[in-house]
This record gives C-alpha cells, structure tokens and sequence, in this order.
C-alpha cells in the first residue's frame, strides 16, 4: 500500500490518464458529427475520393456564369457577323448605285452638249463663218455634219441667225425638219444649263 501512496505511482497514474484520456478525444473528434437527416454524413461520404469529383456550389455557380457569358459571346459574335453581312450588302447597293449615277451623269453630258475649253476658240470661229454665209447654204453643210457639233455651233450663233438657219434645215424635206426640231430641244436644254452655270 504504500507503493499506492508513492509518488511514483501518482505520477504513473496521472500519466496514464492523461494518456487515455487524450486518445479518447482525439478518436471521438475525428468522427463527423452526423444529423438526424444524415445530410452531414452524405456530404462526407460525397467528398471521399478525388477532389475533382467533390461537390462544390459556388464553383458550379462559376461554371454557369461562365457558360451564360460565353453563350452571350456567341450571340454577340453572330450579331456581328450579320452585321458585317448587311453593311456588305448596304455597301454593294451604294457601289450599283453610284455606277447608276455615273451613267446617268455621262447621259446627261452626252445630252447637254457642254463645250470644252479646248474646242471653244474653233466653234466660234465656225460659228462666225456659218453665220456670214447664206443660211441655205449653211444649212447645207451643217446637215453633213454629226448633230453634236451642229448644236455646238448653234448654240455660239445668236437667236436670229440660228432661227434662219433652223428654217433653211425645215425646207430641206422631213427627215431635215425632224433633224432641226431635235436641235431645237438640244439648244433649250443646252440654254438652261448655259443660264444655270451663270
């Protein structure tokens, strides 16, 4: 009994106590502390294994925010694209357009007999000289020419030689008469433009 009063054995006891003690609550702690439900111990058991195979809420919220952009990126990218596809379409009209212009615009030009700088000096001269001559035979030569340069050299001449002239085409047939009725309408349109341009 006296080994049981001793302090040896105190200190063995306490040790062994302590001993124990801490095996018990390290053991106990490492257990999972489970619901009624169970719904811990699910958790746990859905967590063994990899780590890529655990479930994780906020990271498969990442993963559909993710996709709802790249979805988004993908609409964005088709609405450019139709986009594109109509400014295309948009630009190819404007070109057809503007070849529309363009030949409506050299029409216009073959229409309104405009004089150029060049030529001008020799119309006048030309212009001059069928108006000295006698109108019947100015009328004569000026029908041998192409209907362009006729109106250029009418349109120098002053109204009353031009009318004389015009008259002498008139009394040369139908054909004529027609030829100067188009010279008339080439010499207003040619008169407008002359009016517009000052």
């Amino acid at each position: 009994m006296k080994f049981l009063q001793s302090k040896l054995f105190a200190a063995i006891l306490g040790a062994m106590m302590f001993l124990l003690t801490t095996a018990f609550l390290t053991t106990s702690g490492l257990k999972p502390v489970g619901h009624a439900d169970g719904t811990d111990e699910e958790q746990h058991v859905a967590n063994k294994g990899p780590s890529w195979t655990f479930f994780n809420p906020e990271l498969d919220q990442i993963v559909a925010e993710l996709k709802a952009e790249r979805d988004a990126m993908a609409a964005k990218e088709k609405q450019m694209a139709e986009f594109g596809a109509r400014l295309k379409a948009e630009r190819a009209e404007l070109d057809a357009a503007l070849n529309n212009v363009k030949k409506l615009q050299q029409q216009v030009d073959r229409d309104v007999f405009r004089i150029k700088e060049d030529e001008a000096g020799n119309l006048k001269k030309l212009a001059k000289m069928y108006a000295a001559m006698e109108p019947t035979g100015a009328a004569k030569i000026l029908r041998e020419l192409d209907d362009v340069i006729v109106v250029k050299i009418l349109t120098l001449m002053k109204e009353p030689e031009t009318a004389v002239i015009l008259e002498s085409f008139a009394r040369l047939g139908d054909a004529e008469t027609r030829r100067a009725a188009g010279f008339s309408e080439s010499l207003r349109s040619a008169a407008s433009t002359k009016t517009a341009a000052k």
